[in-house]
């Protein structure tokens, strides 16, 4: 029996399938931070007693495990540069590198592919961070958000578990209820992190604007149509030009320099 597990062993490290090759990642402080959207429905967070559909954009620092999440309604790109500046102003400093999924949601909420890569290669630049992106099908290269996504979301539970209910009377309530747990995970790592601190590249002196900016026509249902949206504005503006100013949860619209929606 044994002779014959050897050559079964022996035969398939000579002529057996091919197996998939994993590199393994060494941590480096200060070199990559990885992010990425989850949904956080499925825990059951309400607002005034109604049932709340939200996701949070995740970062996370691989050497330390210091993370951040902002609140959020769709992966779009004003969602990933609030999130992602928030985050590094947060920390109070830069990692050498940013990996992310493809992000094809957040591109195809876009009307073209070349404005996402724009845009995003223009944040990159404004940090000063290299940007990279997992090969398709292959999560396990953002392994470090995926795994504290599944830990976040158990550590929500938990929290609201001990709290008594899910149920929150306003949205900041519960924004605030998800700071107080950041801070909470992250005062664990605070060792890690000062290691990492000490290579982290120093912040711009500002943030970028997150807003979307698109030239909009009033038709004559009084609709304006904005990322393939419908919003209704006043009836006096139809046949008018507004500017419609996109950010992570509100559209702002704008006639002669003034707010009017």
């Amino acid at each position: 029996m044994r002779t014959l597990q050897r050559r079964i062993k022996q035969w398939h490290a000579t002529e057996g399938p091919v197996r998939e090759v994993f590199f393994i990642q060494k941590h480096l402080p200060g070199r990559l931070g990885q992010s990425d959207f989850t949904r956080m429905s499925e825990i059951g967070v309400t607002i005034a007693g109604q049932s709340f559909d939200h996701m949070v954009y995740h970062f996370v620092l691989t050497y330390s495990n210091w993370e951040h999440a902002t609140l959020c309604y769709s992966e779009s790109f004003e969602s990933l540069s609030e999130g992602l500046q928030n985050a590094l102003w947060r920390l109070g400093g830069v990692p050498q590198q940013h990996r992310t999924d493809r992000l094809s949601t957040a591109i195809n909420n876009m009307s073209d592919a070349k404005e996402f890569t724009g845009r995003y290669d223009s944040l990159l630049r404004h940090y000063k961070m290299e940007g990279q992106k997992v090969q398709a099908g292959k999560a396990n290269e953002n392994g470090d958000v995926e795994q504290r996504h599944h830990r976040w979301r158990r550590a929500v539970t938990q929290s609201l578990l001990l709290r008594g209910s899910p149920d929150f009377l306003t949205i900041t309530a519960y924004t605030d209820f998800l700071r107080a747990l950041l801070s909470q995970l992250n005062n664990g790592r605070r060792e890690l992190l000062a290691i990492e601190m000490q290579q982290l590249r120093a912040l711009p002196d500002h943030r970028l604007d997150s807003m979307k900016r698109l030239k909009v026509r009033v038709d004559s249902g009084g609709l304006v149509y904005v990322d393939r949206n419908a919003y209704s504005v006043h009836s006096r503006l139809i046949g008018e030009q507004v500017e419609a100013r996109l950010k992570i949860d509100t559209i702002e619209i704008w006639y002669a320099n003034r707010q009017i929606e």
